[in-house]
């Protein structure tokens, strides 16, 4: 009997498809006025690529395992350099077998299968997978491995077994009664061999189950590794196939080097001569680094160069950054082999498109596959794989043939810093390489890296280059209270002035203060803006680009009061900052936001700092108290670069903090992540862990009532099932825009003035049983922006809208 891999998929005819596209237009008609040119063109692209779809019908299961080894191997042309004879074979065979359970005939009938020939009706189904798991023996792999040990085996089978995450219930008998009735005679059929057995017994060879009733031993480090390379590579190349695409790389710039190229040609063309930090990474391209440099010594040039044509990683704390060094690399280096992975990066797909490109939805499929040589993303969205849930295998997996660039370290909370430090230890181990770079090092990182197996000069190799740096780019003073607002209104008559708040709320109540003493006349008025994260992200988008084009324009003068959102975000220079104290590792980070490219040699202060009370919820209090008391040697006088890098090593001085409770949530949260068994996690709990995900998303009241007939069209679009994926992603990023996050503090309840419903369409017409929600709700609060102007509050905390919930 022939047996398929999936459902069969109705193959649609010209008159079909055009009767689609009328309709997915008819609809796409009512939000047309509101739709940007890129948007316009991403809907069109996916609808192009609709009509030249050509439908494969019902792949065969030989035909479907044969691309997924024909995949693998083409890879392993390209990067076999990376992985031993062995490790190749069993992730070889891994493909070959591990959709073989699908010719039981419970599947074969539920996929529709005509020659099946069986009306019974099944009361239950046993994962493909786990029948996959018993369909080989340990003679049988060693036969087409050699060298395989039981242990090679038992990996094996494990991975096989979970190359899904499915319900795990069934235990070896259950397995074996189930595989005598719907699957060994079909086994037998297609192997073509009567001699085929069942390997139930291999159920209790595992690594691990994935119950709660099964005690699972936590295995060595060096057993799971070898277990996530091959279940990480046959999810790789099994969602490869299984998308559509021939190939798991897009592209290799391996021989190339393409961007390495380009990057000397824009040195020669601009005159510029590489400098010692850069000339250092060329040098050591085939070593982990520790690099530490002060801002403005093109530490990104030179850990692009560092990658060397290599798969790559690179990762940014943050969206915006990630976007802009994405953008830099793209247009810059005219490198077109780069994508972008985070939460944000369809939006910023859609918004890139041009005719004829592929759908943005595409593009950011292949980005989640992990498939392009250089890929520009935050952490947590490779890092995962610490937690050692099933389907994070993936990420080690490809990180042992790539090389990792970590940027600004130190913009991390205590418990990503552990999973970068711990996640780089498994990512050394398996075979791959890192390089930090960041403008300052604290040694406690370096301590406790060497504490959990990273040691230097062993692992890596590390090189300051802040010593030897003597330019003057700042002149702090210091005083206590709140910021002078008469200072800052002076400041601002000739010169662009940045204000750094630790709070919205605090930010929010300058503005307030400098808007009123504007609006009265009593002073002449200059150009004063407000950013933090509580506008919603249209808005956000808007000021984030203003906020970059005010500080390259040389007639500029005026306001900015920001939040720590600009800190490591955005690249901005301005001749004066004010700033609340903060932890000397944010202090730093300000810093870098005045005077950023040494314009000038201050002669007196232009960056203002003032401690503030009742900040312990925000900082480390520790770590705090310390910036505070070391900071006094650095005011009233010209601060040489290489002395930032001397006062946050005696901030973060090892032997000063261990009993404290920053260096104890560090060593915590890596003594958890050696504790943490396979399986423990799932992949949805290690995203709410890794983006310590306590928030609620919510558009307010004034927005959905102005947008409230497109907000409906926009939700009977997603619900319509005419509707393609891509499409619908278009329009669900459309909502997404008029909204933003709150914090959640108590799980139990939601912020004040935020309904507990979430927003639906009133349409009728619906064509899904359920529809599509988006979990969003709605707000009260005041929400305040003027586009024209700028201009705004944002989302107030306490000032509620005079409307209701309707």
């Amino acid at each position: 009997m022939e047996c398929y891999a999936k459902s069969a998929t109705k193959s649609l005819s010209d008159n079909e498809k055009n009767e689609i596209i009328e309709k997915i237009n008819s609809v796409i008609e009512e939000v047309q006025d509101k739709l940007t040119l890129s948007e316009k063109t991403a809907i069109d692209n996916s609808i192009n690529e609709f009509i030249n779809t050509t439908e494969k019908g019902q792949v065969t299961l030989k035909q479907h395992l044969e691309e997924i080894v024909i995949c693998a191997e083409n890879f392993f042309e390209i990067y076999g350099r990376y992985f031993t004879e062995k490790e190749k074979s069993l992730v070889i065979e891994a493909c070959r077998i591990h959709d073989i359970g699908k010719v039981n005939r419970v599947f074969q009938a539920k996929i529709g299968n005509r020659n099946s020939n069986s009306d019974e009706k099944f009361n239950y189904e046993i994962p493909h997978g786990y029948l996959s798991a018993v369909s080989i023996s340990k003679d049988e792999l060693s036969s087409l491995v050699p060298d395989c040990t039981l242990e090679d085996f038992k990996i094996f089978i494990t991975a096989v077994y979970h190359h899904h995450d499915r319900e795990d219930k069934w235990e070896s008998a259950e397995i074996k009664q189930y595989c005598n009735k719907y699957y060994l005679d079909n086994l037998k059929d297609y192997y073509k061999n009567e001699n085929k057995k069942i390997m139930s017994a291999n159920v209790n060879k595992l690594l691990f189950r994935n119950n709660k009733t099964s005690v699972n031993l936590r295995i060595k480090n060096e057993i799971w590794e070898k277990y996530a390379l091959i279940k990480g590579l046959l999810n790789k190349f099994d969602y490869t196939v299984s998308s559509g695409y021939e190939e798991a790389e897009v592209a290799s710039d391996i021989d190339d080097k393409i961007l390495v190229k380009n990057i000397y040609e824009y040195f020669k063309l601009h005159n510029m001569k590489f400098n010692s930090i850069q000339i250092y990474m060329k040098n050591n391209i085939n070593k982990n680094l520790v690099v530490v440099a002060p801002t403005g010594m093109g530490k990104t040039e030179a850990a692009l160069i560092w990658a060397d044509g290599e798969k790559c990683f690179y990762t940014l704390p943050y969206m915006v950054s990630s976007n802009a060094i994405y953008d830099r690399i793209k247009r810059t280096y005219n490198y077109g082999n780069v994508t972008l992975l985070h939460s944000g990066s369809m939006q910023y797909f859609i918004d890139e498109s041009k005719r004829g490109d592929e759908s943005a939805y595409n593009a950011y499929q292949r980005s989640k596959l992990l498939s392009f040589p250089l890929t520009v993303c935050i952490v947590d969205q490779i890092f995962k794989f610490v937690y050692k849930a099933l389907g994070t295998e993936i990420f080690a997996a490809t990180l042992k043939y790539s090389k990792v660039i970590i940027d600004e370290i130190q913009s991390y909370n205590s418990e990503i810093i552990a999973a970068i430090i711990y996640g780089l230890k498994i990512i050394s181990d398996m075979g791959g390489h890192f390089a930090i770079i960041t403008a300052t090092f604290p040694p406690v990182l370096k301590s406790l890296m060497e504490k959990y197996g990273l040691i230097e000069n062993v692992d890596y190799e590390y090189k300051d280059f802040s010593t030897s740096a003597g330019i003057v780019r700042h002149w702090l003073d210091e005083d206590y209270g709140d910021i002078d607002v008469d200072k800052v209104i002076k400041s601002a008559k000739n010169k662009k002035v940045l204000v750094i708040c630790n709070t919205i709320g605090s930010a929010q109540k300058l503005y307030e203060k400098i808007y009123d003493i504007y609006d009265s006349g009593l002073v002449e008025e200059t150009e004063i803006h407000l950013l933090h994260s509580h506008f919603i992200k249209c808005h956000r988008r808007i000021l984030e680009e203003n906020i970059m084009r005010f500080s390259k324009d040389e007639l500029s003068a005026g306001i900015w009061i920001t939040t720590q959102i600009v800190e490591a975000s955005l690249d901005i220079d301005f001749d004066v900052l004010y700033t609340e104290m903060s932890t000397v590792d944010s202090l730093l980070q300000r810093l870098g936001r005045c005077n950023r490219h040494a314009r000038y040699i201050p002669t007196e202060a232009n960056v203002h700092i003032y401690v503030t009370k009742n900040i312990d919820y925000i900082y480390d209090k520790d770590i705090y108290k310390r910036s505070v008391d070391i900071l006094k040697d650095y005011t009233g006088r010209p601060l040489v670069e290489r002395e930032k890098n001397e006062y946050i090593n005696r901030v973060y001085c090892t032997e000063d903090l261990i009993d404290t409770a920053y260096y104890k949530n560090i060593e915590s949260a890596l003594e958890n992540f050696k504790k943490i068994n396979q399986a423990e996690y799932s992949k949805a709990e290690v995203d709410k862990q890794f983006r310590d995900i306590n928030s609620v998303t919510v558009i307010p009241d004034n927005i959905y009532n102005q947008n409230i007939d497109f907000i409906d069209n926009c939700l009977n679009i997603i619900n319509n099932r005419y509707i393609k994926k891509d499409i619908r992603s278009i329009i669900m990023s459309k909502i997404s825009d008029m909204t933003l996050s709150l914090p959640i503090y108590n799980r139990y309840k939601l912020p004040e003035l935020v309904d507990e419903c979430v927003i639906k369409t009133r349409g009728k017409d619906i064509d899904y049983i359920k529809q599509v929600e988006m979990n969003i709700h709605r707000t009260r609060r005041m929400y305040e922006f003027d586009m024209e102007k700028c201009m705004g509050r944002g989302l107030m905390k306490k000032e509620a809208q005079n409307s209701i919930f309707i």
